[in-house]
Order: C-alpha cells, then structure tokens, then sequence
C-alpha cells in the first residue's frame, strides 16, 4: 500500500481542517444576514398593507431564560402572548402577537410576571391600535411592523462576517 504524500503547502494545517471549521463559523454570520433580510422584506411588505383597527381579547404570560454558555449565567424575562381580534372588509381576524420584559438575572416570582404583564397589556390597550393585514391573504397579520431591527440583524451579521474573515486571514498569515 503506498501513502500519498500532501499536497505543498497543506502540512501546516491547511486542507481540510481549516476549510471545515472555517465553513461553520462563516454559517453563523450568514444566517444572521440572511435571516434579517427575509424579516426585512417581510416587514416592508407588511407596511404597505392597509391597517384595520384591533382591540386585545386576551393574554398570556410565562418566564423564560437564555443562558450565557461560557458563565452559565441566565438572563430571564417575562414573554407575554398577546391575543386581538378585529375587522376587515367584512372579515373577521384574530391572531397574536409577543412581546418580552427583561427582568433580570434571578427567576421572578409569579407576581412579577403578572406586574410585567399587565405593564405589557397597558401598553397595548389604548385607542387607535392597529394590526396591517395582509388583503391577499387576511390571516396574515403583523402588529407594528418594524425596519429596524432586522437592519441591526443584518448590519451585526456583516461586523461578524468580516471579524471572521480577517481572524482567518490573521491565522492563515501565520
């Protein structure tokens, strides 16, 4: 059996072992990017939509967390499901929407949660509030469609993508 010997310049951990990791750590960035400008699109399509007035019929509220994977430190916050129901042309329509409160780094007792709640619903229920659907399609609903989170989604993505690329141009260099 004859071993094949590397190819110049591999023997020095290129090959291979650079492309794969370098392909996972690209994907990141790229589904950041990606994924803020499909929100984008989607939003922009949604402010052109005529709006219909909404009255809140109900809620929902639960504690959630996320947790930091080098410190095991949790961030909790009080995720409220907020349910409306309204008219438009002659149809009735009825969806959702959330909303979250960041409450801090200790899981909030049940009086908490229902205090966030109910700021979240005040918030919400007041005259004049409106959802955009969809006339295409009236299940389609989007209650204060948003540019500018999908624009620091795709703006963050392109700040990482580039900090990676140079990281590996920097190891490739040594």
């Amino acid at each position: 059996m004859k071993w094949r010997k590397s190819k110049p310049g591999t023997e020095n951990g290129g090959g291979c072992m650079m492309v794969l990791p370098t392909m996972f750590l690209l994907l990141f960035p790229t589904l950041f990017i990606g994924l803020g400008i499909h929100l984008f699109l989607k939003n922009r399509e949604a402010l052109s939509w005529p709006t219909t007035p909404i009255i809140i019929t109900g809620s929902e509220a639960k504690s959630t967390y996320s947790e930091d994977s080098e410190t095991n430190k949790r961030t909790y916050s009080v995720e409220v499901k907020i349910y409306f129901s309204g008219h438009f042309e002659g149809n009735s329509i009825s969806s959702f929407f959330i909303r979250a409160a960041e409450v801090g780094d200790d899981e909030p007792p049940q009086v908490i949660i229902e205090q966030k709640q109910h700021e979240l619903l005040t918030k919400y229920q007041r005259d004049g509030l409106t959802a955009h659907v969809n006339p295409a399609d009236t299940t389609q609903t989007m209650v204060e469609p948003s540019l500018i989170g999908p624009i620091i989604m795709v703006v963050f993505g392109l700040i990482l993508l580039l900090f990676i690329v140079r990281k590996h141009k920097e190891i490739l260099a040594d």
